[in-house]
């Protein structure tokens, strides 16, 4: 099975770590870390070449692998180790030429309500109807 962690949510839970390590916020090491994770986790749509989207991925890596060392020696081991559980599962999508930036249900299936509920002014009830939609179509491959 792949599995691809959800790029949107890395450079926010590590905004959360960086407050576990008392980082102060808008400091230089903090600008420097929140930028390095948000340009390594912006990937490009429509890339097909493959010898592109491995060189950059690698390139993504190397930047990855010098950030949670720089974030290892400045003592920040929270989010040292909330990068290094990421790394794994960054790339996967792009790698395999997969659609979205993330495998979850639970993602997919927010992004398909949000998009629907700022469409137009839907009810409390009128959304979760439409969620209970789109569950029942991921998890028990209903056509909804």
């Amino acid at each position: 099975m792949l599995i691809q962690r959800c790029l949107w949510h890395i450079p926010h839970q590590l905004k959360y770590t960086l407050w576990s390590d008392k980082v102060k916020r808008k400091t230089s090491d903090w600008l420097y870390i929140m930028a390095e994770i948000m340009e390594i986790c912006s990937i490009r749509p429509l890339v097909d070449d493959m010898d592109i989207i491995k060189s950059m991925v690698q390139s993504k890596t190397d930047r990855l692998e010098k950030l949670i060392s720089f974030c290892a020696v400045k003592g920040y081991k929270h989010s040292a180790a909330c990068l290094e559980n990421a790394t794994s599962d960054m790339f996967t999508a792009i790698n395999n030429r997969l659609q979205g930036k993330t495998t979850r249900t639970v993602e997919r299936a927010m992004r398909t309500i949000t998009k629907r509920s700022n469409v137009g002014e839907w009810s409390t009830s009128g959304a979760l109807n439409a969620m209970k939609m789109r569950h029942a179509y991921y998890y028990n491959s209903l056509d909804a």
